[in-house]
């Protein structure tokens, strides 16, 4: 039988963060927290706790100790452009891994929404730009009006019916992706194969700086210890200290007598960008503790590092720190993560997927077969130097028919788990570990 595909979501993340000068672009930049409706709190801080189980799932499945990376925000804006054009009775999975009460999708429509709305105008220091675009198959896909709707009011995506046999429908959806990536993205699709059926593209630039820059002459080589005890060097910087910008917390082992001094300890930083509405923020587990091990036995630190930070443990009110600059690439297949989370079915050719939103027609290529999510994976690339970051992500997804086809020195010289996040709503736009900053 041939196999048939159906490419289900492609989101791109391009966070490219260099120092911003000052000028006026800084004045009036007053922090205004982001106003979110009950359901949508109740939404963000679910996916609050989908990410950190889906960091879990990541480590879990970390074999090979390699450096991990992921976008929650890129992912849920995906699920919600697909999520949308399946069928109620297959969503039930999805939904309970994402966190949701229900197969209901308006809240999470409404927190995209939401999400599309404020965070590019939230930091006047910063360049934040959200785009949607979707493409269909002119000669085998029509939309239904509810989610032709669902599409232009809560993603505002860009809707094109296209002829998939023509090569200038692939170069429109990679010069598209190019365009509103800054070029950071400039190829998203190698191929538009004449089994594909629909293209979702989300992307998102960002361009912003520490609010606290490091000092680039006081950059030098030092020692990172690997998992395995191996040692590298590394890229250090420092310079960056005594300054709001980021606290540092101790968290010694629960016990009614502790040294501070021998008791396990986790380091954790917050840097801010612009006007303090995104930062950085990276845990760094004592030595005598895996990453693993840390994320099973402390996972509430997790959830307090984006909420309740007075609850971490011993505060440093300032500290002086270290911290190495990276450039990292890492893939990842998000299909095995989903499944470890319980969302099976949709992955499944055996059991299929309806997609009524799509109105998908029998074609050329014999009968249809059972539908299914084929593929979902993201690419980032992710660097950060003394002035800030830069970071983009891709991620793709695709379906298919089965037919065929203080005083102290904080200083992160071994493994680390790091977010990057909108501090009122606590929206992840990316999170990871850094178990090599040179790979």
């Amino acid at each position: 039988m041939n196999k048939f595909l159906l490419t289900c979501g492609a989101a791109f993340l391009a966070l490219l963060l260099p120092a911003c000068s000052s000028d006026d672009s800084t004045k009036n930049n007053q922090l205004n927290p982001i106003e979110l409706s009950r359901a949508e709190s109740e939404v963000s801080a679910n996916l609050n706790g989908f990410s950190v189980n889906l960091l879990k799932a990541l480590v879990d499945q970390n074999d090979e100790n390699k450096n991990i990376a992921v976008s929650p925000l890129g992912a849920g804006m995906v699920a919600g452009m697909f999520g949308n054009a399946i069928a109620d009775e297959d969503l039930s999975e999805l939904t309970k891994a994402l966190g949701l009460d229900s197969n209901d999708l308006s809240a999470l429509n409404s927190f995209n929404a939401k999400m599309l709305e404020t965070l590019p105008s939230h930091d006047k220091s910063a360049t934040l730009k959200l785009a949607n675009g979707s493409w269909f198959d002119q000669n085998r896909v029509q939309l239904t009006e509810s989610y032709r709707t669902i599409l232009d009011n809560e993603y505002i995506s860009e809707i094109q019916m296209a002829d998939f046999s023509d090569k200038s429908t692939l170069e429109n959806i990679n010069s598209w992706a190019a365009k509103n990536t800054d070029n950071a993205i400039p190829t998203i699709l190698d191929e538009l194969n004449p089994y594909y059926l629909a293209v979702w593209v989300n992307t998102m630039y960002f361009k912003g700086s520490w609010k606290s820059m490091f000092d680039k002459s006081k950059t030098e080589k030092d020692d990172f210890t690997l998992s395995d005890g191996e040692k590298v060097k590394v890229e250090m910087m420092t310079g960056a200290r005594n300054i709001e910008a980021y606290n540092v917390y101790k968290r010694p082992e629960d016990s009614n007598d502790f040294s501070i001094e021998n008791a396990p300890f986790t380091t954790i930083v917050n840097m801010d960008y612009g006007n303090s509405a995104f930062a950085f923020s990276a845990i760094m587990p004592d030595q005598s503790l895996s990453i693993n091990d840390f994320i099973v036995q402390n996972s509430d630190i997790l959830f307090n590092v984006l909420s309740k930070p007075e609850l971490l443990g011993v505060k440093v009110p300032s500290a002086s720190l270290i911290f190495p600059k990276m450039n990292i690439m890492v893939t990842t297949d998000l299909i095995p993560i989903m499944q470890s989370l319980g969302v099976n079915n949709i992955f499944n050719m055996d059991y299929g997927v309806n997609f009524p939103g799509l109105s998908i027609g029998r074609t050329d290529f014999g009968d249809s077969g059972n539908p299914y999510i084929g593929v979902f994976n993201q690419k980032i690339k992710f660097d950060v130097d003394e002035e800030g970051a830069i970071v983009k992500v891709a991620t793709v997804g695709s379906g298919m028919l089965e037919s065929a086809m203080s005083s102290v020195k904080a200083k992160f010289d071994h493994p680390f788990i790091y977010f990057i996040w909108e501090k009122t709503t606590g929206t992840i736009l990316l999170e990871g570990v850094v178990m090599n900053p040179n790979e």
